[in-house]
């Protein structure tokens, strides 16, 4: 099951806890892989990937499996990115004698051979994406470093059937270190879900680890950066600290994050990322003042890190992508308030602008439900920006109505309560936590099962938010003259005068 993160167009100012503005909104890519497959028929594939080449990005697989299979395929897209498949190259199958089969390409990244094989080999064409948004998203190579995805390196079906585990050694260019997410019996890994396993090769490696609850947290820095691994960390397990007191749920792996320069030379405001099982992949602008880089990457790591949460540690079914994205970029900029990584008015700030872009996408004709059914084709706005929207609404409505004495925040918890699960899918079981209270048992059929546009105005105008419109983007400000109430509530938000 394929769940992976678009974009939300929009930049805003947000201050550092300094006191100085930049923009740190950009596009916003939190992208992830969860991966399930029957293992009744399940393969153990035993693989040694070399690299030939850096210039050009060439790498060799030779593969062994634990039983003999007549046809092999190979992803073909993801996250919007198509042609994958099309970059294995030269595939060989091996009879039990030794000897060179004939083998057919049935399609891109699709081969069959004319008898059965266990062993064979094949090249892959790793030059990195020309879209450099792409680049935490699959693998590639380039002079200096790389990410190794094995989600589209190694093989995803055989006669049909997955593979359940993989062992891996990997043989880098002369003088590189590489790191995985996962650990290595000497210079083999074994991988329990061969979809979720990341590696970083690198001519320069800067890692450090610390322990957070019951697991270690390690940061993998490729090259130079004007912030320290020290720093990186120290910001990473502020996070998963916040994170594992929201939930009240410890993680079960290791986690990673894997921090490598965005191509060209950009600075901070250029970004992309992915979270994959317990690892966050972060490509990252470098080229700029240490406090500006931290800055950002602490606003990204918001998002990101909580994704080992949600939905990784959910692993819920069906598609509830409003909840996982759209919600969990609001929880994030909860997170970055309480933590002081920006300030009331930037909260205010962001969501204005994020209101702005939704209004200006014109009329809903899909409910939250159905955008997250077609999200890569038509609704990726609607999932984020809609989705964080909501998500403000329902927090601002469960405070309100409680004295603030709930929130959003404590949904989370019950969610990964043993009880939660069963067998319902994804949206039935957040559903029935979302509307549990009396007073939102409607909010689900408003909000969620609709297609509806949210009228901002008024609702904002009976909490004490204020919009301004102008010819630049519209601001939100408490009101001057707030009731008690509103008072309370929005000091509940972080308000402070």
């Amino acid at each position: 099951m394929l769940k992976i993160a678009a974009q939300m167009y929009r930049w805003i100012k947000l201050p550092m806890r300094c006191g100085a503005a930049f923009p740190v909104w950009p596009v916003l890519f939190g992208c992830l892989l969860s991966a399930s497959f029957s293992t009744a028929n399940a393969q153990t594939v035993t693989a040694r990937i070399s690299v030939i080449s850096t210039n050009p990005a060439r790498i060799r697989v030779s593969a062994e499996l634990n039983r003999a299979i007549r046809t092999i395929s190979f992803r073909q897209t993801y996250a919007g990115i198509l042609g994958l498949g099309e970059r294995i190259q030269s595939l060989q199958a091996f009879g039990g004698n030794g000897s060179a089969l004939t083998t057919h390409t049935m399609g891109a990244g699709e081969f069959r051979a004319d008898e059965a094989f266990a062993r064979f080999g094949y090249e892959v064409d790793l030059a990195p994406p020309s879209r450099p948004s792409q680049m935490s998203h699959v693998s590639w190579l380039d002079p200096d470093k790389g990410l190794l995805l094995m989600a589209d390196l190694l093989p995803q079906r055989f006669d049909g059937a997955s593979s359940s585990k993989a062992q891996l050694t990997i043989e880098p260019p002369p003088g590189w270190s590489v790191r995985g997410n996962l650990s290595s019996d000497g210079s083999t890994y074994v991988l329990n879900d061969p979809d979720s396993a990341i590696f970083l090769l690198s001519r320069s490696i800067h890692e450090k680890q610390q322990r957070v609850s019951s697991i270690n947290v390690s940061v993998l820095l490729s090259g130079e950066w004007p912030v320290s691994e020290n720093e990186v960390l120290k910001s990473t397990t502020r996070i998963l600290k916040e994170y594992l007191r929201v939930t009240k749920f410890a993680l079960k792996d290791d986690a990673f994050l894997f921090l490598v320069p965005y191509a060209g030379g950009a600075g901070p405001d250029n970004w992309t990322s992915e979270t994959r099982g317990s690892a966050v992949v972060l490509l990252l602008g470098k080229n700029s003042s240490p406090r500006r880089v931290l800055a950002r990457l602490e606003v990204v790591l918001s998002h990101e890190l909580f994704h080992l949460w949600v939905p990784n540690s959910l692993k819920l079914p069906g598609a509830y992508d409003w909840f996982f994205e759209g919600f969990t970029i609001y929880q994030a900029l909860r997170t970055d308030l309480r933590l002081g990584f920006i300030s009331f008015d930037g909260y205010l700030e962001t969501l204005a602008h994020v209101a702005d872009s939704y209004g200006a996408a014109g009329s809903d004709s899909l409910s939250l439900l159905d955008a997250s059914e077609q999200r890569w084709t038509t609704s990726a706005q609607t999932v984020y920006e809609q989705g964080m929207l909501v998500a403000f609404l329902y927090d601002l409505t469960l405070r309100k109505q409680t004295g603030c004495e709930a929130s959003l925040e404590d949904v989370y918890p019950k969610l990964f309560r043993p009880a939660s699960a069963g067998q319902a899918s994804g949206n039935e079981i957040i559903i029935k936590l979302l509307t549990e209270p009396d007073d939102l048992k409607t909010f689900a059929r408003d909000y969620l099962e609709r297609p509806a546009k949210i009228n901002l105005d008024e609702i904002l105008s009976s909490y004490g938010i204020v919009q301004a419109s102008g010819s630049g983007p519209t601001k939100w400000t408490p009101a001057a003259n707030l009731t008690q109430a509103q008072r309370k509530l929005l000091g509940c938000l972080g308000y402070k005068k």
